[in-house]
């Protein structure tokens, strides 16, 4: 079974690296990278200012530290979605390709789970590898010179960004891929696609009240993926193969 979801993986997977807007969506991270340790930079001198030991800075700091790895984590997964989904299943519709997959001896279910994965997998990893990478810089540039040494985030927050975080990316790629399948007007599928961005947005917004250092922040994650696990499960009953053909003749 994996082996036939994988070439849809790895057939998506080179169609991705291919189009231009993957490379615009890692220029605009190295840019908004710049932006963030810019910004930190600000607070860790401001700490630096008052007075305050190196100890004293390492406790302001974490905070800090679980804050961006969390939510940058979170902004950039979200971001490479919407960048390497870029639509591609609507575009299979109006191009027909979508119903030469239909006619492939795999499910529907593998269809799905294929194309999901083709956006999920390397939104993840590349969500992971730049939120760390900027962890280790913001430590390398701007804490360890001023206390001589690294400032990591608390459990609470790498639980959240390593388990929860992924998890709530996994169910959202799955619900963007539902969309593309049964909906027929780009519009409303862009819309529909920007009210679940800002649907978790508005379910993470607790977070910034208890802060990233409480193991609130792991809670309410999951408690967004399994919301969205819920939406997912009922809007797959909706995804049939005539609902997809009728769709893309619509």
């Amino acid at each position: 079974m994996m082996k036939k979801i994988m070439v849809i993986v790895k057939k998506d997977l080179r169609e991705t690296l291919r189009t231009k807007a993957f490379y615009v969506s890692i220029a605009m991270v190295l840019f908004f990278m710049v932006m963030l340790g810019g910004a930190v930079r600000g607070q860790i001198n401001t700490l630096v200012e008052k007075g305050l030991s190196p100890a004293e800075i390492s406790s302001a700091a974490q905070p800090l530290m679980g804050t961006t790895v969390f939510m940058l984590s979170l902004m950039l997964m979200m971001l490479f979605c919407m960048y390497i989904n870029a639509y591609t299943l609507t575009m299979e519709k109006v191009k027909r390709s979508i119903e030469s997959l239909l006619c492939t001896p795999l499910s529907l279910r593998q269809i799905c789970l294929g194309k999901s994965l083709a956006v999920f997998l390397p939104s993840v990893i590349l969500g992971l590898l730049f939120a760390f990478g900027a962890i280790a810089g913001i430590n390398q540039f701007f804490i360890a010179p001023k206390i001589g040494q690294f400032v990591m985030p608390g459990a609470a927050p790498l639980v959240a960004t390593l388990v929860a975080v992924p998890l709530i990316v996994f169910f959202l790629v799955t619900l963007m891929i539902a969309l593309q399948l049964i909906i027929t007007n780009i519009r409303w599928i862009h819309a529909a696609l920007m009210g679940l961005i800002f649907g978790v947005g508005f379910g993470l917004s607790p977070v910034l009240r208890f802060g990233s250092a409480s193991w609130s922040i792991v809670f309410i994650s999951l408690g967004v993926a399994a919301v969205l696990a819920l939406v997912t499960i009922y809007l797959s009953r909706l995804v049939t193969k005539e609902r997809i053909v009728l769709s893309s003749k619509g």
